[in-house]
């Protein structure tokens, strides 16, 4: 089950961060130039509705359906794949049918589309006639999108249009009923599990969106991109391990200031009991967000608090803030007594397991000339960890050996070593020997390479 979260929100993280530049241009037309923005314009604010409601739904229908190609990584790159193509043509039955539910039916029909031609279609017409096959891949793709379209313009639409009234109107009770602070125990749990911006992009934005069209703002946008649960799980963390905390706070930093929440994921299910941590922080959140009207103009993404403050109007800044510290504080208290209340004796027999080294790992004794950082996207602890190992790598006088960040499904055959954090190995592709991974408590911490360091001084000094 666990695993198999993950992969559904790798796969829409994957999709979606290719676009986040397009949601923050969105939120900042849309607060700078909206009805309630500081200079109203009615012209370039339609600019940024047109690209929320056809261009972003679009690119994520096109994305996702080509992300279903199989066997991406053993030489089938060239051969066609529609899946894009059809899930654009979907999405534009959608789009026409119900512009307001066009991301989460670009999210829907995507997949779906990539799936239709990759498991059905383009094994049908697989073994056509020499030289007929790209006319009929693009006839047997126009003929799939065309009734792709018409389904999403008389069946999708009109479902996920009921779906998201519905949606809209248990927001709009629990706002109410001051009980929205309910959610951050569907949210929190959701987004460390990777699926963060499912929840965001997919099913809040959109509500969020139609919210603001009629208050000219929302506490909707707040609800999964605030970093307070985060940043306190984080600072209760770095009181509690003071052999980590310069790791500690470079990951409240980029959860704080860069607002890339995955940067905590693998500290939480490493130890869940901490979720309860997170869904406290969030409901005091939610619930102060609230009670002093706090809420924002636009989409915010990602959750950083710059990112917030550029959408928040000048008299909800006080409310805003107010929300995030409250969280914060709430979830650090919590994370303490949760990690005080645990088995000390536990921990302690955790902390004093040996490290393992990489030639116990490894057998083969060539040069490890290439290595990849691994985590869910590649864009975060994984990046950030090959940046620090290529400095270490620097600071060594060792050269010759090249490093870089990946996610997990996107990893090249010619690495010779894989580091990932052991949270993520299960995630790694099966191919993978075990004796080619090797696992660290975080990505971020330096002394964790000395292993590796040690290990290809050793392979040089062999070679020599």
């Amino acid at each position: 089950m666990k695993k198999s979260l993950h992969r559904f929100g790798k796969f829409y993280s994957s999709v979606i961060l290719n676009f986040i530049g397009i949601f923050i241009f969105v939120g900042i037309i849309s607060v700078v130039f909206g009805d309630c923005g500081w200079m109203p314009n009615e012209n370039i604010y339609a600019i940024s509705q047109f690209a929320y409601s056809v261009v972003i739904p679009v690119l994520i229908a096109y994305a996702a359906g080509n992300q279903m190609r199989r066997d991406k990584r053993h030489g089938d790159s060239e051969r066609l794949h529609a899946g894009g193509a059809i899930a654009v043509m979907a999405a534009a039955g959608m789009i026409l049918a119900d512009s307001e539910c066009g991301i989460l039916g670009a999210m829907i029909l995507g997949p779906l589309s990539g799936m239709l031609w990759e498991y059905v279609l383009e094994p049908l017409v697989r073994n056509v006639k020499a030289g007929m096959e790209m006319l009929i891949h693009n006839l047997v793709a126009a003929f799939a999108g065309s009734v792709m379209a018409i389904l999403a313009f008389y069946l999708v639409a009109p479902l996920l249009s009921a779906f998201a009234d519905v949606l809209l109107l248990g927001m709009n009770y629990l706002i109410e009923h001051k009980l929205i602070w309910l959610l951050s125990i569907l949210i929190e749990p959701a987004k460390v599990f990777f699926l963060n911006n499912s929840i965001n992009h997919g099913m809040l934005l959109p509500l969020g969106v139609q919210q603001a069209e009629h208050l000219g703002e929302s506490i909707l946008f707040l609800l999964e991109t605030n970093p307070g649960p985060g940043l306190g799980v984080l600072g209760a963390l770095y009181i509690a391990k003071k052999e980590k905390r310069k790791e500690y706070a470079a990951s409240m930093f980029v959860e704080f200031i860069g607002g890339i929440h995955e940067i905590y994921f693998p500290e939480v299910l490493s130890n869940l009991w901490l979720l309860l941590a997170l869904i406290c922080g969030g409901a005091a959140g939610n619930f102060c967000f609230l009670i002093s009207h706090g809420a924002v103009t636009g989409a915010v993404s990602p959750g950083s608090i710059l990112s917030i403050l550029l959408v928040c109007s000048k008299s909800r800044i006080l409310s805003v803030l107010l929300g995030v510290f409250v969280s914060a504080a709430v979830s650090a208290l919590a994370a303490l007594m949760i990690l005080k209340i645990q088995n000390k004796n536990s921990v302690k027999k955790e902390n004093g397991k040996e490290t393992e080294t990489i030639s116990e790992k490894t057998t083969e004794k060539e040069m490890i000339a290439k290595i990849g950082f691994v985590c869910n996207a590649g864009v975060g602890s994984s990046a950030m960890g090959a940046a620090l190992f290529r400095r270490k790598l620097r600071e060594m006088n060792i050269s010759g050996i090249e490093v870089e960040a990946y996610p997990a499904d996107q990893i090249p055959d010619q690495l010779m070593l894989i580091v990932c954090q052991k949270d993520f190995q299960a995630a790694v592709p099966f191919e993978w020997k075990e004796d080619k991974i090797y696992t660290v408590e975080s990505l971020l911490n330096q002394t964790e390479y000395e292993a590796i360091i040690e290990e290809i001084q050793r392979r040089g000094k062999e070679k020599a």
